[in-house]
């Protein structure tokens, strides 16, 4: 047996627990959906290619890039393969590092993506005062009830907002004058719009907002009901209540967006996308 031989066999070894899969022109490994600890390298979703589909090619062309949030590094991958000259990607889950340089190593790219240590409680603090060309990222965006155990990439807070939040505070000073902020997420809102993401962007963001939509969200009840079923940390009665407060704060739908900023006059502005559902 060849040394390759050896190699061919002990990456289908471990890999036949993993998920490949394609993307445009490259590969990702994750973990598969059934996965159940709190480590889970997220596989894909429509949001990535939505994200990937948005990116701005004449912005990010020998951009340096910063995303918060590596996971499986497909973002990363996709933001070189578009023509970034580097990307800087911060991560706090160790064993999606792991994965995220895999993927890396998978596709040719070592030396234009560095993955370095995100700060759970100032996810700014391993940046500071650095401004970069391109900033992405695919937060953690699920609703998620308070006091409760909950995937890594997924958990922020009652509307999956909280991590949005906390990006729209500092994104602007970390864009060069001419740079671009893109991130994708869920939001809440009504059957028209995510009304919850557009208020949290008329607080923070002083530039140009441009929220592209997927045109069929989905009812914010039956949301909850795909996220939390068969979860053994999350209980009926917690879901029941989200849906309450839900109610009561006029959320009815769950929307796919991709948010653009750029520095620039106070504006927002939603458009439609394509479908990715």
């Amino acid at each position: 047996m060849t040394k390759m031989d050896v190699v061919n066999s002990m990456l289908e070894k471990a890999l036949q627990d993993k998920k490949i899969s394609r993307i445009n022109d490259f590969l990702v490994i994750t973990d598969k959906a059934d996965y159940p600890e709190m480590d889970q390298v997220i596989p894909l979703f429509p949001e990535q290619q939505f994200f990937l589909d948005e990116i701005v090619v004449d912005k990010i062309n020998g951009a340096e890039v910063l995303e918060i949030g590596v996971g499986s590094g497909v973002l990363s991958i996709g933001a070189i393969k578009a023509g970034a000259k580097r990307v800087t990607a911060l991560e706090i889950n160790p064993r999606a590092k792991i994965f995220a340089g895999f993927n890396i190593m998978l596709n040719g790219l070592e030396g234009q993506i560095e993955i370095a240590d995100g700060d759970r409680h100032d996810i700014w603090k391993p940046v500071a005062g650095k401004q970069f060309d391109y900033l992405i990222s695919n937060p953690p965006f699920e609703p998620t009830p308070p006091d409760t155990e909950y995937f890594l990439h997924s958990a922020s807070g009652l509307y999956g907002l909280d991590f949005v939040e906390t990006l729209f505070r500092e994104l602007d000073d970390h864009l060069f004058e001419k740079g671009h902020g893109q991130i994708v997420t869920g939001a809440p809102g009504n059957e028209k719009e995510p009304f919850m993401l557009l208020d949290l962007a008329n607080q923070y963001l002083p530039g140009i907002t441009t929220v592209k939509v997927e045109p069929d969200p989905l009812p914010y009840d039956e949301a909850l009901e795909e996220l939390f079923t068969g979860m053994d940390t999350i209980t009926v009665a917690q879901v029941e209540n989200m849906k309450e407060q839900a109610k009561k704060e006029g959320v009815s739908h769950w929307h796919l967006c991709v948010l653009h900023y750029e520095k620039g006059p106070k504006t927002i502005k939603v458009q439609p996308s394509i479908p990715y559902f």
